[in-house]
């Protein structure tokens, strides 16, 4: 292996860990306020709780990723975020919460700059995996640490993992640094305040879906109303299409690949072996992606596990499975290789997405989970919840290839007319 492939590989391993550690600071947050209040407006989700906070680290995501112009600057941003982390892990203050999504912030945004310096499609695809590796890795790093059927009444412990992982970036960055690995000037975005305009407004707008669905929640038990919060969820689609339409040049591409992947994924947490195999799958699609261009292959694969989802039920339930643990992420990283690379406000703004959008279309409210006293009963016939959600999410997969056909060949006619 030349000495070039060793410091690509080093880049490489620096940024997929800088982007899972954290996506795993702004996933894994407990929130202070329960969210099953009937009968109330619940206005403080908009500045209180996990929600706001993990909304409040994609903005600042997408600020150092859109605003930082040097290699420098992005070194101390990424500085300030490895210093707040381990406080907001340690101590727990009024404001904690937010510090951790504000440090989460800081770091998915400055690895994300620093996929503009060189080798960009490389780096911006180990991003992409580090971002996704982490919703899969989150389930078994916190279960591993406080029983799941207990995790709603047990004070949480401190995320060591979470330290381990971050000690462990932090001195690939140093040694980074020292190797001068990201030194090159980054690359110049356009439309730099249209950029900002589109990152801001998408987690402002998650929140005030979040907030209607947290209303939606008073009303149970009259008519469904928490399955009914997917036509919430719609509103997401029209969403993060004028996003992708609003980002300069194709750039929005890898906006509508997070759309296809938030309608597809699952908030069921694997197990340790699970994760593991998910995590080869998604490997295994980036290669396939780096190697042959085919985005619409990788949807396709996406709308088939939407399709997999009318078999959630007991006990056709591993079709969905195995659809969730293999399927998803090899197409998911299929998808992401092949649209790279991309400017690094698109695609901060692309991996932030799934971060920050989790209700209201794949989200559950409750107080906690528990076992059924009495067998569950077996159906081989899907009911009327499943074929509701998987027909949006086969929807929303649809409409994302579909829009993503439509804006390659708008902004190429536009390219070879200029």
């Amino acid at each position: 292996m030349t000495a070039t492939a060793v410091r690509r590989l080093l880049a490489s391993v620096t940024i997929a860990l800088g982007a899972f550690v954290a996506t795993l600071a702004l996933t894994t947050m407990v929130s202070r306020h329960l969210i099953f209040v009937p009968d109330s407006n619940r206005f403080d989700v908009f500045f209180s709780g996990a929600r706001s906070a993990s909304a409040l680290g994609a903005i600042v995501a997408v600020v150092v990723a859109t605003t930082v112009r040097s290699p420098r600057n992005v070194f101390v941003a990424l500085g300030f975020g490895i210093t707040l982390l381990p406080i907001t892990v340690l101590l727990e203050t009024s404001s904690q919460l937010h510090q951790r999504g504000l440090a989460g912030g800081l770091m998915l945004g400055g690895c994300a700059a620093l996929t503009g310096t060189r080798d960009r499609r490389i780096l911006q695809c180990a991003l992409a995996v580090g971002v996704v590796s982490a919703f899969t890795a989150a389930g078994p790093l916190e279960f591993s640490r406080i029983p799941e059927r207990y995790a709603d009444y047990l004070e949480p412990s401190p995320q060591i993992y979470l330290l381990v992982f971050l000690g462990v970036f932090a001195a690939l960055l140093v040694l980074s640094g020292a190797l001068s690995m990201f030194d090159a000037p980054l690359v110049e975005s356009q439309g730099t305040s249209r950029v900002l305009l589109i990152g801001i407004t998408v987690p402002v707008a998650w929140l005030v879906l979040y907030w209607l669905s947290v209303r939606a929640v008073g009303s149970v038990g009259s008519g469904g109303a928490i399955q009914d919060r997917w036509l919430l969820g719609l509103a997401i689609i029209p969403l993060l299409v004028g996003a992708a339409f609003a980002l300069p040049g194709v750039s929005g591409s890898v906006v509508l690949a997070a759309l296809a992947y938030l309608a597809t994924s699952s908030t069921t947490a694997f197990g340790a072996s699970a994760a593991v195999a998910s995590i080869a799958a998604l490997l295994a699609g980036a290669a396939v992606g780096w190697r042959r261009l085919s985005p619409l292959t990788g949807m396709g694969i996406l709308a088939l596990v939407a399709v997999a989802g009318i078999f959630s039920g007991y006990p056709l339930d591993v079709i969905d499975g195995v659809a969730n643990i293999l399927l998803l992420p090899f197409a998911t990283g299929l998808i992401f290789a092949s649209l790279v690379p991309t400017t690094s406000p698109a695609l901060t703004i692309s991996v932030t997405t799934p971060i920050v959008i989790s209700i209201p279309i794949g989200g559950d409210f409750g107080w906690t989970a528990y076992t059924p006293l009495t067998p569950i009963e077996r159906t081989f016939w899907p009911n009327t919840w499943q074929w509701a959600s998987s027909g949006v999410a086969v929807l929303s997969v649809l409409v994302a290839g579909a829009a993503l056909v439509l804006l390659q060949r708008l902004r190429g006619r536009e390219s070879a007319a200029a």
